[in-house]
């Protein structure tokens, strides 16, 4: 007799005290178009958290394949999502954390990627909001997140938040227990450096990034506390130490980088509050840069006024 069916897709979601979001996130996979739910497998991974049952069962009676594994204690989001790649079983992994969600042709959009390019993994447009969507409805007031993908790049800044990408699914390469932030950047570095993985992007948005002011992350804190911001500085300073740049482009790139990064701890250290969205308008400017050599000379101004938020236009109809 044969075994089960080999999933396409394996999507990893870890959680944590958030059953609310967290069945918000399974229902967005369970209504995922333009492929079978027999394609798919979702691993939840608890993270020390309060018993989640109750949402499991409830994705399950929509025929929705979950596996679901609970840490004793809190070991963080990298182990988290380790496990889940430990779990996982399918051709490509996906990422979805528990406050935020897929649209309705995230999947079949990327899996129509990866077979056309031939690619390892794909990464999609995403949109950011302040509130909480329902992915099965128009989503108003976002943010877009529209940034081109170069592996040489990449290498000065991380380029995408995790749950926009799809990947062939490893089968050594994991996330770093240690990083408590941007642990998701040094994994692409991980799988591109090393692992020879080739991305290539879809200019598509296909998955909602939620941002939602009460709720704390590190990340969430680097806009608004200079301590923060001054931590994350130095675990940016890590990952390039970890990864030295391959090109003297590439190295230039992460001064630019480390410019917007002391714009912001200025900012913060004498009171001022930067634009909230000064990372992604941030990363737009220094990508464009990249694409068109004629505006790095400008490039440095532009962060400034971008970091301040002179010029900033952050609400997008997507």
């Amino acid at each position: 007799m044969s075994g089960p069916a080999i999933p396409q897709v394996s999507v990893i979601v870890p959680t944590l005290d958030r059953p609310v979001e967290l069945g918000h996130a399974l229902a967005s996979v369970v209504g995922q178009q333009g492929i079978d739910r027999g394609e798919l497998e979702v691993i939840v991974v608890n993270d020390g958290g309060a018993p989640i049952e109750a949402v499991i069962a409830e994705a399950r009676d929509h025929r929705l394949t979950v596996t679901s594994v609970t840490h004793p204690r809190q070991l963080g989001l990298p182990s988290a999502r380790n496990t889940g790649l430990d779990r996982a079983r399918g051709r490509y992994v996906a990422f979805l954390d528990d406050d935020d969600v897929f649209l309705p042709r995230h999947l079949a959009t990327a899996l129509a990627g990866l077979d056309s390019t031939r690619a390892d993994g794909v990464v999609m447009t995403c949109l950011v909001t302040d509130h909480r969507v329902d992915p099965a409805l128009p989503v108003r007031e976002a943010v877009v997140w529209d940034v081109g993908f170069d592996p040489l790049l990449l290498e000065a800044c991380n380029l995408f938040p995790v749950h926009t990408a799809v990947v062939r699914r490893p089968a050594t390469a994991r996330l770093d227990p240690a990083l408590p932030a941007i642990e998701d950047w040094d994994f692409w570095l991980r799988l591109t450096r090393e692992h020879g993985y080739r991305v290539t992007r879809l200019r598509e948005p296909t998955v909602v990034y939620h941002r939602v002011p009460q709720v704390t992350s590190m990340i969430g804190a680097v806009a608004g506390d200079a301590p923060a911001m001054a931590e994350f500085s130095v675990l940016v300073r890590r990952i390039w130490s970890r990864w030295p740049a391959t090109t003297a482009r590439s190295a230039r790139f992460r001064l630019y980088s480390g410019i917007m990064y002391w714009q912001v701890l200025g900012h913060l250290a004498t009171g001022t509050q930067p634009n909230p969205h000064y990372y992604l308008r941030s990363l737009e400017a220094i990508e464009h840069a990249w694409r068109d050599p004629s505006a790095e000379p400008d490039l440095i101004d532009r962060l400034t006024q971008t970091v301040r938020g002179d010029d900033a236009d952050d609400q997008h109809v997507a």
